[in-house]
């Protein structure tokens, strides 16, 4: 091969090369956007997780003290059955030994 033909060759190679490298330089670019994209999504999940998170610790504490409220209702409603009860009893009783009702 002669000078002149090694000097074609290398010229052809070097613009191979230059198309390839421009060829992923593209491709890189392209990359890094959908890279950027996904992180933005990425970090909107993430916020809508921390935001649904607090929601739920919220809704907790109101059930801890819808619950809390439940059982002191419970409580108020067995004493206040209990008191009927013991009215009913001593009403009903043939031989009432209660001193209030002589």
């Amino acid at each position: 091969m002669s000078d002149r033909d090694l000097v074609q060759e290398l010229k052809a190679t070097i613009a191979d090369l230059q198309e390839e490298k421009d060829s992923l330089s593209k491709t890189i670019s392209s990359k890094e956007r959908r890279i950027k994209q996904i992180t933005l999504k990425l970090e909107h999940a993430t916020q809508d997780v921390k935001s649904v998170g607090h929601r739920i610790a919220e809704k907790d504490k109101e059930i801890v003290q819808l619950h809390a409220k439940l059982e002191t209702k419970e409580g108020l409603l067995k004493e206040a059955l209990n008191k009927i009860k013991e009215i009913r009893d001593d009403s009903t009783d043939p031989n009432p030994e209660n001193p209030e009702l002589d």
